[in-house]
C-alpha cells in the first residue's frame, strides 16, 4: 500500500528529532494497517516536542491525512508550531 510506504518513510525522517521509541511504535502501527493512528500520534508528538516539520514534510503530512480522510485538526496545528 502506497500510503503505508509513504507514512513509514515520513516517520523515519523524524529519527533523531523525536524519541526513538515513538519512531518504532508509529512504524509498527503503520505496518499493522493502523496508518491513521500512526499519523495522528506522530502529529501530536511533533507538537508536544516542538519539532517543526520541514515544508516538504508538512506537505506530505497534509497529503497523507487527506488521503486517509482525516480531519484537518489532525495536523493543521503543526503549521503554526514555528510561530
Amino acid at each position: 500500500m502506497e500510503v503505508e510506504k509513504q507514512l513509514i518513510k515520513l516517520i523515519g525522517d523524524f529519527t533523531g528529532r523525536l524519541p526513538e521509541e515513538y519512531i518504532g511504535e508509529y512504524i509498527s502501527l503503520a505496518k499493522h494497517n493502523e496508518c491513521a493512528v500512526a499519523l495522528e500520534n506522530l502529529c501530536t508528538q511533533l507538537h508536544e516536542h516542538d519539532v517543526v516539520p520541514a515544508p516538504g514534510e508538512l506537505i506530505t503530512i497534509r497529503e497523507l491525512a487527506e488521503e486517509m480522510n482525516l480531519e484537518e485538526d489532525t495536523w493543521h496545528f503543526l503549521r503554526h508550531s514555528n510561530s
